[in-house]
């Protein structure tokens, strides 16, 4: 018992004395459970909407304002034919589309049944239920005001308006067509940074990189010399993922195939850089996998890869836009689901962009301080 008590005494001082590993065995858990008890909401919230209003009557701002009523939908775009809607919704400009018919006042007075088209962004099935269940509750809400009106009047109740649903890139709410362009990014980011962080960590803890440091080389070449070969690996790796996903699960590719691969360099680049970083802060391989970890889980939670990011509050869905997976994800879905290009990807284009180069240039940085 002595000997057992000297000994977690000892694992204990090595533990306290380990300040990194200690921040991330504290830290993880907080954050966490901020990220859960917060973030995580599958109530959606000021869904972008675009409306085709040809009616522009009392009954259609009527229901605009149901729709716009608890914060449920903003309407951000008014268009003025089907295919305007749904190019609108092509390039993420709206998340849900909604065409008003003409006549619809006279149809309601006239007690006949009010059809509403409604286009809604099928990429993603969770937000898809969410958004379809929020327009729903908002018909359901207009419906229930005019039958009771209609009772009163001692007129036949009947629901006046009905939605006809039309989901897009995914009408089958196929899993694997969801779920597959989100695990490319998620495997590309876990094995990247690991790869990475483990390379260099390990050659300090194996006492070559003093031999690394008496060469002439640089700290930027020092660092692409590193990541170079990652690359290349991760690059094949991302090929097969991509063929494994399209020829067994069959998910299609509707864009351009290069365009894909030219985001998935830069996604891949910046994320080699990270584990780079990372490895100038951890001393040994337990601290680079944590590193690691730490890093990995918001890239999950924060990404829109599990959740719709418009139910998250407004402070987490701003954190969303320093997450490099976010945009990444929203290439692959753009890309291979809706088929869109680089003047769809503006916004994508830039901050992965952003992200490669900077990470690139943060982890030579940072390696030639680790050096001197």
């Amino acid at each position: 018992m002595h000997r057992m008590l000297a000994v977690a005494r000892k694992e204990a001082r090595q533990l306290l004395r380990d300040r990194v590993l200690l921040r991330v065995i504290v830290g993880m858990p907080l954050a966490m459970l901020l990220l859960f008890g917060y973030a995580l909401n599958f109530t959606l919230k000021e869904v972008p909407l675009a409306v085709w209003d040809q009616a522009q009557d009392r009954i259609s701002q009527s229901l605009r304002r149901a729709l716009e009523a608890e914060d449920r939908f903003t309407v951000v775009l008014e268009v003025s034919s089907r295919e305007a809607l749904v190019r609108a919704i092509n390039a993420e400009k709206a998340r849900v589309g909604l065409v008003i018919p003409e006549g619809a006042l006279e149809a309601v007075r006239a007690g006949e049944v009010l059809e509403l088209e409604v286009f809604v962004d099928g990429a993603d099935p969770n937000f898809a239920f969410q958004a379809v269940a929020n327009l729903q509750e908002a018909i359901q809400s207009f419906n229930q005001r005019v039958l009771a009106a209609r009772a009163l009047a001692g007129e036949a109740v009947r629901p006046p308006v009905r939605l006809e649903r039309h989901t897009l890139y995914n009408p089958d709410n196929e899993t694997p067509v969801f779920m597959v362009p989100g695990i490319i990014g998620l495997i590309l980011t876990q094995v990247t940074v690991l790869l990475t962080a483990l390379a260099v960590v390990r050659e300090k803890e194996t006492r070559m990189m003093e031999a690394l440091i008496a060469t002439p080389v640089r700290p930027l070449e020092v660092v692409l010399g590193k990541v170079l070969p990652y690359l290349v690996l991760a690059f094949v790796d991302a090929l097969l993922i991509l063929a494994v996903g399209h020829y067994l699960f069959g998910v299609p590719i509707r864009g351009s195939l290069a365009l894909l691969l030219g985001f998935t360099l830069l996604f891949v680049l910046g994320s080699l850089g990270v584990g780079v970083v990372i490895s100038t802060i951890a001393r040994t391989q337990v601290q680079a996998v944590f590193g690691t970890v730490a890093y990995f889980f918001p890239s999950i939670f924060l990404s829109g890869f599990v959740f719709p990011i418009e139910g998250m509050p407004p402070v987490f869905q701003a954190l969303t836009y320093g997450i490099p997976l976010r945009y990444f994800l929203d290439v692959l879905r753009g890309v291979m689901l809706r088929g869109v290009g680089l003047e769809a990807l503006g916004l994508e284009a830039g901050a992965l962009l952003a992200f490669g180069v900077g990470m690139v240039l943060l982890a030579a940085r940072r390696f030639s301080k680790h050096l001197t």
